[in-house]
């Protein structure tokens, strides 16, 4: 007899695609007969551990937390002692620089005031010196434009026809000479310009009646026109002399006469008063009053100023 055959279940198009899983879950429950489902004993404990764990490890955390926070801060308080306590030395020493500083600038002060002071005795000394050399030279006189061909013996026949022809009334026996003789060319001097001749007169008043009459402008002409004669000075006193250039200048240029005297200053004469200049800037003063003012700028030096040594200020005492 042969077995019945099978009938093929049919499966819906859902339940093909449905989850395996999801099929064998449905299976336990038709099996189970609609019961619950069991569950372990110890499902709640395992449930519970994550969040204990993460508790602690919360905890430890914020323990490690506050541990450094606490090292921190006490190793910042431990600097902030070190720099507050280097802070404190340096304005020690920054106290101590700022009163030595001021002990050196008063000190500079003074040594500066010293030394304004010795500059104005040695400008003095300087001028007596010079003023006892002119002395010594007062007997002199330099001659330029005496030509080469004159030697040293005619120079003295040569010079005292300069002499009588500049005084016809003098005889020869105030125009005696102590020495004649030439001085060596200076650097600045052209190669071919004559020596000049320097000689010293042994009497004082001929010498001055010589200057005397060079002030005529046409003394030397026409014979002599080559000829300058200048009175022997020291470096010092020409040097100061052409400092005064300015103010000789002016004078002239107003028709002003005026003389020097020694040591060096200006003797003026003017409108019946005679004024005495020691400086280009008193000079330049009375000018101005006079109404005489410089056209134009002066190259000329003029006497340095009193004073002129820097002195120092201690800018901290300015807070």
């Amino acid at each position: 007899m042969m077995p019945a055959p099978k009938t093929a279940k049919k499966t819906s198009k859902a339940e093909f695609f449905a989850p395996r899983g999801l099929k064998l879950k449905e299976g336990l429950d038709i099996q189970d007969g609609g019961g619950s489902t069991q569950t372990s004993p110890g499902a709640e404990i395992d449930s519970g551990l994550p969040l204990q764990g993460m508790e602690a490890f919360t905890e430890r955390i914020e323990g490690l937390i506050n541990t450094l926070s606490d090292k921190l801060t006490s190793r910042l308080d431990s600097v902030a002692a070190d720099i507050k306590k280097e802070i404190r030395e340096i304005g020690d020493r920054t106290d101590k620089l700022e009163e030595k500083m001021a002990e050196q600038a008063g000190a500079h002060n003074a040594m500066a005031e010293r030394v304004d002071d010795l500059e104005e005795q040695l400008r003095g000394a300087l001028l007596k010196v010079a003023d006892m050399e002119d002395r010594s030279r007062r007997h002199n006189l330099k001659i330029r434009g005496v030509p080469e061909a004159v030697t040293t013996q005619a120079l003295s026949q040569y010079v005292t026809e300069i002499f009588q022809h500049l005084l016809p009334d003098t005889t020869l026996d105030s125009l005696l000479f102590d020495r004649i003789h030439r001085l060596p060319r200076p650097p600045s001097a052209p190669e071919r310009s004559p020596r000049d001749v320097i000689l010293r007169l042994h009497y004082f008043k001929p010498r001055e009646d010589v200057l005397r009459a060079l002030r005529s402008p046409d003394a030397l002409k026409p014979e002599y026109d080559h000829i300058s004669i200048f009175p022997d000075l020291s470096k010092a006193t020409l040097q100061n002399r052409r400092n005064f250039r300015q103010v000789t200048e002016v004078l002239r240029a107003n028709g002003v006469s005026y003389r020097w005297g020694f040591p060096v200053k200006l003797l003026v004469a003017r409108n019946g008063a005679f004024h005495v200049i020691t400086s280009v800037d008193a000079g330049t003063r009375l000018l101005k009053v006079w109404g005489m003012e410089q056209q134009g700028p002066s190259s000329s030096p003029t006497t340095p100023a009193r004073g002129s040594t820097q002195r120092l200020d201690p800018e901290w005492r300015k807070r």
